[in-house]
């Protein structure tokens, strides 16, 4: 059933069926007489093959190091799915790629343990390409109406998920960010320290 649903409300269903209606508007109004059907089923047929299929969302490979710059990665990532996703998502997917933005420049230096980092790999090869790529091969129609097996549509399943993993990158941005007021309290201990015995040096 699901998949009736899915095809349904597929953009390449209603484009077929909008360029069908055309045909059958081309009918009626006696403008095409013979083979009218097959005029019909065929520009349903150019409808549904000519509308573009969605593109799996991907920044890295898994193989691949975190320690490149991924800031142009994240930037075309929110760019290329900008237009796709409404307002409330968008708007977390932002929330997320400032928090990675904080984070993955400082991956190298951080004291974290093993939860954390693998958390922050993950979301960069996996967690969050799969999510954005699962919605967007949704048709939008039944990604914000159709209600799925959990009683929730995908769009409201997606935003639970985008705001657990947003919560999980605010705990350890917090933690760098921790690390980082704690080295700067320690450097002005240290100069503290270091000007108190200038007289040392007379």
């Amino acid at each position: 059933m699901r998949r009736v649903f899915l095809y349904i409300y597929s953009t390449a269903n209603i484009v077929g069926c909008l360029l069908a209606s055309v045909g059958l508007l081309a009918f009626f109004a006696g403008f095409i007489k013979s083979f009218w059907l097959f005029i019909v089923l065929g520009l349903y047929a150019l409808g549904y093959l000519l509308t573009p299929k969605p593109h799996t969302i991907s920044l890295i490979n898994s193989s691949e190091s975190l320690d490149e710059d991924l800031s142009p990665k994240l930037e075309a990532l929110v760019k290329k799915i900008g237009k796709r996703l409404p307002p409330n998502l968008l708007s977390q997917v932002h929330s997320i790629k400032a928090k990675l933005l904080l984070i993955l420049p400082k991956l190298a230096a951080m004291e974290t343990g093993a939860y954390d980092l693998h958390v922050i790999r993950q979301t960069v090869v996996d967690y969050l390409p799969q999510m954005l790529t699962a919605y967007l091969q949704l048709p939008p129609a039944f990604a914000k109406l159709h209600k799925m097996r959990n009683g929730k549509t995908a769009q409201e399943t997606l935003s639970e998920q985008l705001d657990l993993l947003d919560a999980q990158l605010e705990r350890i941005a917090i933690s760098i960010t921790s690390q980082d007021a704690e080295a700067l309290i320690a450097q002005g201990e240290f100069l503290k320290a270091k000007f108190a015995r200038q007289d040392d040096w007379l």
